[in-house]
């Protein structure tokens, strides 16, 4: 059985990752001033947040439309594709599952749209297994039972330089309530169930980091994992070299993609880990 890998954007996946395991992605959309322009492709990202502290209007996101999803899994239908795995960013936080929902529907269940419940590696992170189950020979309803047991396995948390972008995007309740305190201090949080619940504040950026790279250590064996950032890529690097984490693949040192970042910042810091499935270990 042929079966294709769909997802969106916001999956952060480094594009050598995308093309190895034919990981077809749609762009998302970011409104600045006005205008939309695809997510990662009219800009760099570095040149967005190099941007975005002066940028008069605070820009917003957009999903993909539905017909832009639907003319994607007909394409590969026709491709010769039996089925259709479309996994995508946490619908809490986003329209984009509701959209390839609606574009799946048509299709007579060769579509299966899966909600991550996560973002960035978050999400690229289950890609990557949901690829290497595809790989196996493994029929997609046993790959959507695998994906509900990864994303229990993965944590996501970050560190932001400041709380003022993720209030200005108004996508978190307890942001809007708490701007007036947190201005000044750097706020954590950590994505669990799609939901970006608070995990406290720190006063300085120095301390952050050292609470960052203690939260980066477990007694779990990672097996997949990633430092993220938000144009702060030398204290990623440093964080991670320090870490020296054993993996069963490479590490990643990914900038946030534009369309999360918008809402997050510049200069944030952050880490996704993907532990290894215990229960299976002989």
């Amino acid at each position: 059985m042929k079966i294709a890998l769909v997802t969106d954007s916001a999956c952060d996946l480094p594009s050598d990752l995308v093309s190895m395991y034919q990981i077809h992605v749609v762009p998302n959309i970011l409104i600045i001033d006005g205008e939309s322009v695809e997510d990662n492709k009219d800009f760099s990202r570095r040149e967005f947040y190099l941007k975005l502290p002066e940028m008069e209007t605070f820009p917003t996101t957009s999903t993909a439309s539905v017909g832009t999803y639907q003319a994607l899994y007909e394409r590969l239908i026709d491709d010769g594709y039996d089925r259709i795995i479309s996994i995508h960013v946490s619908q809490v936080l986003s329209g984009i599952f509701n959209a390839a929902y609606t574009a799946a529907k048509p299709l007579g269940g060769k579509v299966t749209v899966i909600d991550s419940q996560q973002v960035s590696l978050g999400l690229g992170f289950q890609l990557l297994e949901a690829a290497d189950a595809i790989d196996r020979g493994i029929p997609p309803e046993a790959i959507v039972e695998l994906l509900g047991q990864v994303h229990q396995r993965i944590r996501l948390v970050a560190m932001l330089d400041t709380l003022e972008y993720i209030h200005r995007s108004g996508r978190v309740s307890w942001a809007k309530a708490r701007i007036g305190a947190l201005l000044n201090l750097k706020p954590f949080v950590e994505v669990v169930d799609g939901n970006v619940n608070s995990l406290g504040e720190v006063r300085t950026r120095k301390k952050g980091k050292a609470r960052l790279f203690e939260m980066m250590q477990s007694p779990k064996p990672l097996h997949r994992f990633c430092v993220l950032h938000t144009n702060a890529e030398d204290d990623a690097r440093k964080l991670l070299g320090n870490l020296a984490p054993e993996l069963d693949s490479e590490p990643l040192v990914v900038n946030v993609t534009t369309a999360i970042g918008a809402h997050v910042g510049p200069n944030g810091l952050g880490f996704v880990a993907l532990y290894q499935d215990e229960t299976n270990q002989s």
